[in-house]
Formats: C-alpha cells, structure tokens, sequence
C-alpha cells in the first residue's frame, strides 16, 4: 500500500522554502486547529495547493528515487485536500458565526481537522485507479457529511433557499470534490509519467504489451547520473541474457532452433493481492475476489515507482514451469539506467546466509568481482537497486527448513536499507504450494502468475514455427499449428509444458499423427518413452533400448511414489535415493572417468518434464525433485499400479503364484483417493479387465494373510502394521471401483455380512487413516445402500467427482439392523470419543423423538417429522402443510412442547397474513391437524 502522508508533510515536501508554504506549514501544525479554520481558510489553502501541483517539474527532478517517489506521492495528497476545498468554493458558501456559534466551534473535536488532513494513499500495483476513488468517495463523503451537518444547525442556514440548500448537501458536495479530483488527477498524469503509471492512464498499446515496453516507459522518469563501471558492467551481463535461449533444454535435434529470451518471452497475465501474516496466497480461495490481469507492464512500472517498493517485497507465485525464473531474467536485462538490477538465483547461493551475503554471493557467480553491498549500494548515486530473489521455494524443499521468517527478513533488510538511505526493492518467487510455509509482513504485494491463455498460445506458436521454418522444411514435417495445441491444451498453457509438447512434435509430427484419438494416457505414455528413449540411445545399444526404457520408466514411477506416500509435490534426493535402494535395482551403466551419479540424478537429470530444486548448505548441494506438472507424476503412479495388476494376474495363470508385496508396500502410505486424476488414469487403464477386476477382490478377501515383510525397508512414513494394512485395504477397494465394481458383494467374500463387513474396514480406516486422507476417501466414494430379496443387504459402491454428495431414502429396515437405543448410541459414540457424540449432544432435547411406531406394516420416526419443518425455510406452501401434518400425526406420541417450538419457529419467519391463511389450510385437513392449530394458536399465537 502507498504511504499515507499528513497534509502539512506533504506541503513541506513540496514547498522547499518557499516562505507562503512555511506559514501555511505553521498554521497547519498548530495544536489548537479546528477543521473550521481550515474551512475559512480554503482560498490560501487553494493558491498554495494549485501553486504546489503546478511546480511538478521541480519536485520530481530529483536524481535520488527515494526523495523523486515521496514528493510525488506527496503532491498526491496535496491534490486529495485542494479538490475538497475547490469543492467548498465553488458551492458558494460563505459562513457567517454568531458569538454563540463561535463558542460551540471552539468546543468541537479538534480531531476533524486530522481526519481531513490524514487522506487516504494514492493509487498503487496493487490498489486500482478505480479503488482509489471509491476510497476518496467515502472520505470526501465523511468530510462533507460533518460540514453539512454544521451548517444545517447555524442561523444563515434557515434563509437558504431550497435549490441553495441542496448544492451544500453531503452528495453533491463529495461529488464536486471527486470530479474536481479526477481533472487535476488528468492534468497531472499527462505531465508526470507516475501518476499515469499508478492509474494506467498509459498508451492502450502498453496496457498488454511485452516486458520490452517496461524498458520505454521507465525510461521517461528522471535521469540518473552515469555509474561506475563496476555497475554498468552488472547490468550488461544481465542484458546479455535476452540473446540466449529461452531455456535450458540440453541437446536438442540437429537443426532445431530455440528461440531467443527478447524474442519468446510472452508476457503472462496474473492476480494481484495484497498480503499479511495470516493470508495464505497458496490458497485458490484467497485470488477468489481478484479479477484477471494482463496490463503487466504497466503494472511492474507503477511498482517499481511507488514507495512501498522499498518497504515490502513483491511475492511472484506461479506453478512449476510458469516462467517464474525466466520473468527475473526477462525483467533484470529490460530494467533501465534509473535503476540497477541484481539477480540471485536461491537455488546457488548458501541456503543458510543471511539475505545481504546471498546477494554477494550472486554477483561474484555472475561476475566474477567480490562487491560489498553497502559499497555497491552507495555507488548506485540515487539509483533504485532492485533485487530478485529467485527460487524461495528451493530453499524451502531443499533444505526442509520451513523458513517462515524469510519474507520479515526481506522486509527487515528493506528497513534498514530505507533508514541508512539506501532504499532497495526486492522481487521475490515462489512456487505457489508452498506459499503457506512462509509468514507474509503485512502489506506485502503477492502476484500470482496465470496460464497462458488461447492469443497467447498462438503467439508462442507463432514465434516457434517462425524460428523452426528451415528446420520442419528440411524434415518434411508440419509446423506445430493451434488446432495440434488445442487438443492438449492443459498442458500447452503452461509455457514449459508448450515447449515440452512443440518438442514431441517436432519428431516426425508424433502429436499430429494422434490428434484425433490420442487420449490423456496415450500422449503421456508416448510422450515419456519418447523423452526416454532419445537419451537412453546415447548410451545403450539399440537391442536393449526398449528395456531400458521400461526400467527408467519404472524407476520414476518409483519416484512419483515417493513423493504421492509423504503426501508432497516433491521429494528430497535423499529420500529418492533411500526408495530406489529398496524398491528398484540398480542400472549398471559403462564405466566412465566422470563422478557417478546418485539414483535420482540419473532418473530425473534426463527428463525433460521434471524439475530439480537446489540449495547450498554448509557447502553441500541439496537436491529436490518434482514434476512440472502434477498429473505427469499421477499418471506414474497409475501405470505403476496397473503394470503391477497384469503382472500378477500373468503370475496367477502359472505354477509360480502371485507375490503382491511390491503393490502393497507402495499403497500402504497413502490412498488414493488424494490424488483424483489417478483413479481416473486407473479407470482408463484397468477398467475392462474382468481379470483385474477378479484379482483385486482375491487379494482383498485374502488381505488378512498379506505380509509387508518383503519390503518392511521401505518406510517413506513412520507407521506399523495396522495403518499398513489400513491404507492397502481402502485402496483395493477403490482399485476395485476403478475397475468397475458396483457393489460390495463383489469385492467381500461371498458369504460374509456385507453390513459388517463393510464396518470392520470402515472404522479401521478412520482409525489409522489422517483426517486429511480419510475425509478424501468419504468424498471419493459414494455409498448407497441396497436391500434385496429374501431380506438380503448389499451395498452399492461408486466414485464420485470430488465434493459431489447424494443420499437416497433410508430405508428403516436398513437402519433397525443397528439394533440400537438411542441411549446405546449415545454411550457408543460417547466411548469411542467421536465427533458424533457432538452432534447427539446437540440433539439432545429430541432424542426421546426417536420412536418406532408401526402403523399398517410401516415404520416411521417421529424425530424425522419434526426435523422436515427445520428444513422449510423457503419451502412451498404444499410442503408446509404437508410437513404440519405429518407432525400432527404423532403428536399423541411425544412431548408437545416440541412440535410447538419447531412450528413457532417455521412461522415466524412467515408473513403475519400467511400464517393465518397456513394454519387455516393445515385445520382443514384432518381433526387431529385441527388438534395441533389450536395447541398452537392457544399456546403461541394471539386470535385476531
């Protein structure tokens, strides 16, 4: 948020020494002002304030960005109260005090003039244009309230005529103040190019265009003097990245080209929020209220020329493969001479250092030069330094440090720059998962980085296909065109995942050739054996390529589980390395002179869709591992699982017989219910296997016998036996559901109590299950019970989009199997210690409701009648009637207080007339509603 200044402040600000302004400075500051006198003082106040906004050429020519920005902002508030006063003048009003009028000012609370001389800050990158004057609305509107208010209770107020009267109403006075407002706002915009950043009040074509433009518009704010060279040679190598490639890919086919940073880069859109302590941005609720942006540009232009740049970082969050990383580079070569620019990718400098050392440590990587912060900020002569601290998240992954204090460092190193004067901004990012491990200060602006949406897709392809024109010419192969795009265009707008799949397409059109029915498992099955098999090829012979194809496969497989079972996005190489030892056997590779690699080095060094997190600790690198999209590890996980299903039902056709030890210790971490797009991979891939089908319900009927000593090792969480056997269980179960199982008798053994049966699991999931995980597994699985002939009971089973909820009618049979007391279930929940004894407890006044009463072979609930008229709310009148009987018709059985509470309290939310005409209709119905009418009406309602 921008400063907010008190007016005198501004005025000396701005005035220098002019002597008008320092009277009027000493007048301001007088302990004993009134808000009248600065009424009656309006037209010095006006001269001096149009004189100030006038001189803008003075009070913005300072080299210094510090003393440049605060004069501004504070020329803004000058503008804020001169439009007040303008207002007051032009309505005409002249006061005229009475000797007791004199006296009553004289006792008025000397707090109206501060809150007419605190005014709201300017607009900013994160508080709109539009924002702002919807504060200045309510303030001009505060302001002419009180005056409004006193005038009406002087003497010169009962000879105004009507018309007179309603040009000084509280309306028309802030109206006149804002529209006075906003033409000065104009004015000064055209001059002075901060105010037309802050309100986007720039040239439409800068409002979406590319980061180059930022470079032109900053350019027109003051000049600077020449740095030395030290600093100019820190810029210059920061430019140099724009001549590079827009990533870093390793080898890529003869002839291919990547296209250049200054020419690729697409500008993304975002969500912008500001942020503190309790916020948490990694949240999708918390960008709920925020509207999609795409003026970026000019939004990183008013940033970086508002104060609070040199109080609070700017948080930029965006998901692996965003383009978090290349917006630094992008933004550290376009910054201009007015400012300096100092990159620090987190992910190369020690994890443990203090914020000033990791900035050291990032200029000498970059050039080589050991420079001092304190010396090289003093040598930037006025010169905004900006800092980009890249890869906030790495730290976090790589050295499990929580680092919720990180960001109050930022701020904190920000302050005492700002007092020493030398003020700094600071861009940090972030992956947006792990926004909640750190603390935001308060007033911290947070971007969030967007997809790429269609015009910007086609212009990526656009720069693509132009690039590689020589290259699909000399190949005989079709460019990568929008129509290809669309159908993958969850991946396509993420700008690493485009360039992933323009890679795929660029080898003999694969994604073309498939266009048309190439589903999600297809692609991401080609799409890996693709990436595999080009860099497998570099070091095997060509016979055993496409079994060492399955084998990385299945080690990232391996991978994907490690980080599913500890319930992240990612995994450290540490705990990659220990999975891989149990689970998969090594890959003898050639003997080579250089230093081998570790497990996951080598699984995930070749991959193009996987990214690797790195930080510097105590002189160690410390690695971490994920997927640049998630569904990329969900859909390892899949075939995993499904690869392990054929296998034993193959197993189970020879003498050798099934060992599921392997599938069972992957799935006895986690269920799979966390990880929606994996049961609907598994759905794909196992769902007209009548022989899968088949084999998951043997090895569920069969579970009690299963052992975990095979890969007892293999432990990504602490736990025993039971949570074991607890997480294999439910995820058999929905195994059996992603196959194609209906009903529960399909998966249990044939005679058992389905019931029962289904009890036993369910409490031993709730039991050893997380409440996280088993909440996932109550909204992945929808349960409907089944009474069938010949007093059978089954139950029917389905999975259900996640949130999705629906209950049939309960049948009482159903429930009279529980063979329970309401007292009984009380004591049960009570001994378990359940939530539900909560609910019973809440409940309690109508649990003597719960009774069963048998008319013409029926069973029905006395409790259940009373609770429908809780649930009419905006019910029918039909309903209404309908429900009043139904509670008429055991008001014999139960206290009749009851049904005279819960039929008050339905009719009072009801029209007085309606009520009598309700309750009319309801006595006409049978003698025993007539009974329940007049209870009520003699009980609860006056006769009329």
């Amino acid at each position: 948020m921008a400063r907010e200044y008190r007016y005198s402040e501004a005025v000396t600000l701005l005035g220098g020494t002019d002597p008008r302004v320092r009277t009027l400075d000493t007048v301001l500051s007088a302990a004993t002002l009134g808000m009248w006198d600065l009424i009656d003082a309006k037209t010095e106040l006006i001269k001096v304030g149009n004189d100030l906004l006038g001189r803008w050429r003075d009070w913005r020519a300072s080299k210094v960005w510090r003393d440049r920005t605060e004069r501004i902002e504070a020329a803004h508030t000058v503008l804020v109260v001169t439009a007040f006063f303008e207002a007051v003048k032009y309505s005409g009003l002249k006061l005229q005090f009475s000797k007791g009028e004199q006296e009553r000012l004289a006792k008025l609370d000397q707090n109206d003039s501060a809150r007419l001389l605190t005014v709201p800050g300017c607009p900013s990158a994160q508080v709109s244009y539009e924002e702002t004057l919807d504060a200045l609305e309510k303030y001009y509107s505060r302001l002419s309230g009180q005056l409004t208010r006193f005038i009406q209770g002087l003497a010169i107020w009962e000879s105004l005529p009507e018309h007179k009267r309603d040009r000084y109403s509280e309306s028309a006075l802030s109206l006149a103040a804002l529209r006075c407002y906003k033409d000065k706002y104009r004015q000064l915009a055209m001059d002075v190019p901060e105010f037309a950043f802050w309100s986007s009040m720039v040239d439409h074509q800068a409002t979406r265009a590319s980061l180059g433009e930022l470079e032109r518009l900053l350019s027109k704010i003051a000049t600077s003097e020449v740095l030395d060279v030290q600093l100019q040679s820190l810029a210059r190598l920061h430019r140099a990245a724009l001549d590079r490639p827009i990533a870093e890919t390793g080898d890529v086919p003869m002839g291919m080209v990547l296209p250049a940073l200054a020419d690729a880069y697409i500008t993304p859109n975002f969500l912008a929020k500001e942020a503190g302590p309790r916020h948490n941005p990694s949240l999708e609720e918390w960008w709920e209220t925020c509207r999609l942006r795409a003026d970026f540009t000019s939004f990183l232009a008013s940033f970086l020329t508002g104060s609070a740049a040199s109080r609070v970082p700017l948080v930029v969050l965006g998901q692996p493969g965003a383009g978090k990383s290349v917006l630094t580079k992008v933004l550290a070569a376009r910054l201009p001479a007015q400012f300096l620019p100092v990159r620090v990718p987190l992910r190369e400098v020690h994890a443990g250092a203090d914020i000033q050392e990791q900035i050291e440590q990032a200029i000498y990587r970059l050039s080589g030069e050991r420079l001092e912060w304190p010396a090289l900020a003093r040598a930037a002569k006025g010169v905004l330094p900006v800092v980009f601290l890249d890869g906030f998240d790495e730290l976090l992954q790589a050295t499990g440090v929580r680092q919720s204090d990180y960001l109050k460092q930022v701020a904190q190193f920000q302050q005492r720059e700002l007092d020493a004067g030398r003020a700094v901004a600071v861009i940090v990012t972030s992956r947006t998962a792990v926004a909640d491990r750190a603390e935001f200060p308060e007033g911290t602006i947070v971007v969030r980085l967007e997809p790429f949406d269609d015009a910007q897709v086609r212009n990526w392809l656009s720069i693509w296909n132009e690039a590689n024109a020589p290259y699909f010419k000399s190949s005989q192969i079709e460019p990568f065109t929008w129509d290809v795009a669309l159908s993958q265009i969850e991946l396509a707008r993420q700008p690493l995942l485009l360039m992933m799949l323009a890679f795929y397409d660029a080898d003999g059109n694969a994604l073309r050739r498939g266009v048309k029915e190439l589903g999600r498992v297809e692609l991401y099955e080609q799409l890996m054996r693709r990436f595999a098999k080009r860099e497998l090829e570099k070091e095997f012979p060509d016979d055993q390529v496409s079994v060492q194809v399955d084998k990385e496969l299945f080690r990232l497989s391996i991978i994907a589980f490690a980080m599913f079972n500890r319930g992240r996005q990612w995994a450290t190489g540490g705990e990659v390395d220990a999975d891989l030892a149990v689970l998969s056997p090594p890959i003898i590779r050639p003997a080579s002179f250089n230093s081998p690699l570790t497990a996951s080095e080598e699984a995930f060094g070749r991959f193009f869709f996987v990214h690797q997190a790195q930080a510097v600790r105590d002189g160690d690198m410390l690695l971490t591992y994920e997927f640049l999209h998630a569904t990329f590890g969900e859909f390892l996980i899949a075939r995993l699982v499904a690869t392990l299903l054929h296998e034993l039902v193959a197993q189970e056709r020879t003498f050798i017989g099934t060992n599921d030890g392997l599938l069972g210790a992957l799935l006895s971490w986690a269920t799979l219910s966390n990880r929606t797009p994996v049961l609907n991979f598994l759905s794909e891939l196992i769902k007209e296997s009548a022989r899968c089908k088949a084999l998951i319900a043997r090895l569920l009927q069969g579970i009690d016998s299963h052992r975990y000593s095979e890969y007892a090792s293999y432990e990504p969480l602490r736990g025993g036996p039971a949570r074991r056997h607890a997480y294999y269980s439910a995820n058999l179960f929905m195994l059996g559901l992603a196959a194609g199982m209906k009903r529960a008798s399909e998966i249990m053994l044939r005679d058992a109590d389905i019931l029962a049966e289904w009890r036993k699991f369910t409490f031993l999931w709730r039991s050893q299950c997380t409440p996280t995980d088993w909440l996932g597994l109550v909204r992945a699985v929808a349960t409907y019970p089944l009474n069938l002939e010949g007093g059978r009971f089954d139950l029917h089973l389905g999975l259900t989009p996640l949130g999705e909820f629906a209950w049939g009618e309960v049948d009482s049979v159903w429930i009279s199997k529980l063979d329970l007391s309401a007292t009984d279930l009380l004591q049960q929940a009570a001994f378990c210690c359940s939530e539900e004894v909560l609910h019973l407890h809440a409940v309690e006044p109508l649990r003597h409701l719960v009774l069963v009463q048998e008319e013409k072979g029926l069973t029905k609930y006395a409790l259940r009648t009373v609770l429908e008229i809780l649930a009419l709310r905006h019910g029918a009148q039909a309903d209404r009637i309908a429900a009043y009987q139904a509670v008429a018709s055991v008001f014999d059985e139960i206290e009749a207080s009851v049904p005279l509470k819960a039929v008050l309290g339905d009719l009072s939310m009801l029209d007085p007339d309606d009520v009598h005409v309700l309750l009319e209709e309801v006595a006409a119905k049978s003698p025993i509603s007539r009974r329940l009418v007049d209870f009520v009406v003699r009980h609860g309602l006056k006769r009329r």
